[in-house]
């Protein structure tokens, strides 16, 4: 750094006694980032082109047939958002769904259907679950039911081959899948996640081609009809990829979709990924252990060879309820993920979260009872969201509803409530309550940059304590998501917004902003913390509400 450009940053720069470095930044540099945030917004910081990667992120992943628990929940907005961060930073991102669609679940699901002979017409999610739970019991105790879900699942595995699929099974299996699909987007879309489905069965009919190469290259041995890869030695039990009575194994699919997905897939998806992360819990390490290392072991191509193709597993932790067990409603919590929203909107209606909203808003705007509700649902939904990605990753966590929806916490109600008193500042600035505006409308400074850097400068030269470290964290806001998305923790995230919206909280109430000398300084540094706060929050894929 030129010497010029150090005395423009900082103010002063000096050695504690402990030996560590401090560096002083100057006010008015601190001020200009607020001005640039609040005019320009915050803009994605876009990578050289050179350094923008193809990464495929694998997450969701339900199983058709089943309704989505609360473990879905985790993989679900958390590979969302590690999305969201990818592509803030310019990398092309494909957000892929590896839907289990051929296992012993839907072929349980499946007998059990057809046993019991239910329309499939009039098929619910709702009755898919009741029959997979009672095909599992049944198939505990009754060993001629259970050999009939063993021959769907090899059927299964034959979708898309020239081998022959039984018309009713294929029928069943397609109406499931499309109850289930239907399901899943539903909650999917409550959550604001965005994700493509690419099933199993997509890769069933390249199965056998991929076991064969696994032959050939020496790596796959066949023992009593059964075939495996030992990645650990003669002595330690193998890979399977392979069963004795021909029926393929979860991870004989995920090699085979790995497979391509390094490679390539022709008319499904031909691009040659650099990175490919895996969003599952903590439990499948030892798999993705295996799998990595069957590719590697491999050899398949020379990117892997040079290690130019990176292979990620992003583990996380489990939900627990408030006894620190796993989260079910034996524990008086949830079973299933879409309960467990309809339980935090209908907590935000108990507490009236949108109580301000009741008693003063909706008065005022003429809400509706529909009206109230439908933003109740909003808040809860992002509540639950929001908490779950405040987590650290890999840790597991107690799910508590007073935690979630706490107003003084490092919650999504706390930040869209911050978000919203912003929007309550502009309104009034402004005199329309009613009314869209702008901040830059009621600054009056958005054609001149220049004029509003200095205004804000001047200002610096007085600043409360509390301006100036808002301002200060602000500027901090690229280094956040930075870190968030090298690590693959939103949490990063989420703790630097909590701390904004605190900073905010705290420069609201020690400083006047409206009918003050200073109002025009402080409604821009209003607008870049709202900037920095609705970039953030869209990060981690939580839509802020104008009003609380």
């Amino acid at each position: 750094m030129k010497k010029s450009q150090r005395d423009t940053l900082f103010k002063d720069v000096f050695v504690t006694k402990g030996g560590f470095v401090n560096l002083v930044l100057h006010d008015e540099w601190v001020a200009r980032q607020a001005v640039r945030l609040a005019t320009e917004g915050v803009r994605p910081a876009l990578l050289p082109p050179s350094e923008q990667k193809n990464i495929l992120v694998d997450f969701a992943a339900p199983n058709m047939g089943k309704k989505l628990h609360v473990g879905h929940l985790r993989s679900s907005v958390l590979g969302d958002s590690i999305c969201n961060l990818l592509e803030f930073r310019g990398h092309r991102v494909a957000r892929i769904s590896h839907t289990g669609d051929v296992g012993s679940a839907l072929a349980t699901l499946i007998v059990a259907l057809q046993a019991q002979q239910i329309p499939l017409e009039t098929l619910t999610d709702a009755q898919m679950g009741k029959y997979y739970e009672l095909g599992k019991m049944q198939s505990e105790v009754d060993a001629e039911f259970k050999h009939k879900v063993k021959d769907v699942v090899l059927q299964l595995q034959r979708l898309g081959s020239d081998t022959g699929v039984d018309p009713d099974i294929r029928r069943t299996w397609e109406r499931a899948c499309q109850v289930s699909r239907v399901a899943y987007q539903r909650i999917f879309k409550r959550l604001g996640v965005h994700v493509q489905e690419r099933g199993e069965s997509t890769y069933m009919p390249f199965v056998p081609v991929i076991v064969q190469k696994m032959k050939d290259n020496g790596l796959a041995v066949e023992s009593r009809g059964a075939l495996g890869i030992f990645l650990d030695g003669p002595d330690k039990p193998p890979m399977l990829l392979r069963k004795s009575d021909g029926g393929y194994l979860y991870a004989t699919i995920d090699l085979t979709c790995l497979y391509y997905r390094i490679h390539g897939f022709p008319g499904v998806d031909p691009i040659l990924y650099d990175e490919i992360v895996y969003v599952t819990d903590q439990s499948q390490h030892l798999h993705f252990k295996h799998l990595f290392a069957a590719v590697r072991q491999a050899k398949w191509d020379k990117r892997l060879k040079k290690e130019n193709v990176k292979l990620t597993h992003a583990p996380f932790g489990l939900v627990l309820g408030n006894n620190g067990t796993k989260l079910s409603s034996r524990n008086g919590a949830f079973d299933y993920l879409e309960d467990l929203l309809d339980g935090a909107v209908a907590e935000c209606s108990k507490q009236s979260l949108a109580s301000a909203t009741t008693s003063t808003v909706a008065t005022e705007l003429l809400l509706t009872k529909e009206q109230i509700d439908a933003q109740n649902r909003v808040i809860g939904d992002a509540a639950v969201r929001y908490f779950e990605l405040a987590q650290q990753r890999e840790r597991n966590y107690k799910f508590v509803m007073s935690n979630v929806l706490n107003l003084k916490g490092n919650t999504g109600v706390y930040l869209m409530y911050a978000s919203a008193r912003l929007q309550g500042i502009l309104r009034k600035a402004s005199g329309l309550e009613n009314a869209q505006t702008s901040w830059e409308s009621i600054v009056g400074l958005s054609s001149d940059t220049l004029a509003a850097q200095e205004l804000l400068a001047q200002a610096s030269l007085d600043w409360h304590p509390s301006e100036r470290a808002l301002a200060l964290l602000l500027s901090q806001f690229h280094d956040e998501v930075e870190a968030a998305m090298i690590h693959l923790y939103p949490h990063i995230l989420c703790d630097y917004l909590f701390r904004v919206a605190g900073h905010f909280h705290s420069f609201y109430e020690k400083c006047r902003v409206l009918q003050d000398p200073r109002q025009d300084s402080r409604l821009l540094l209003c607008a870049a913390t709202d900037a920095v706060l609705r970039r953030g929050l869209q990060l981690v894929g939580i839509k802020p509400t104008d009003r609380m």
